[in-house]
């Protein structure tokens, strides 16, 4: 029973020693965008507060990913800096004309 409970403890620190951010698909990706475009639009449309909020809730989302992203990508994380470069991408396609 002692050995089961160490060998439990042992690989649970060890995924936890191995725990790494875990990078957003494309579809992902443009999934998200695409609801934070239907949430602009209809926020536009309704002037409602209640679209509103959920227009904030979707960017905000976003803007946690970014931020973390931006945050790994100073450490020097090369991948987080190709994919915070592929979400400043999308978020442009967003941004109003």
């Amino acid at each position: 029973m002692k050995k089961i409970l160490i060998l439990m403890v042992m690989v649970l620190g060890l995924v936890a020693c191995g725990e790494k951010f875990p990078y957003t698909s494309q579809s992902t990706k443009e999934k998200m965008i695409k609801e934070v475009k239907v949430a602009m639009e209809k926020a536009e449309e309704t002037k409602s507060e209640k679209d509103a909020q959920v227009l904030l809730e979707k960017m905000g989302e976003i803007i946690k990913i970014s931020t973390e992203l931006e945050k790994r990508s100073s450490e020097g994380d090369e991948k987080a800096k190709e994919e915070l470069e592929k979400w400043d991408k999308l978020i442009k396609e967003i941004e109003p004309q």
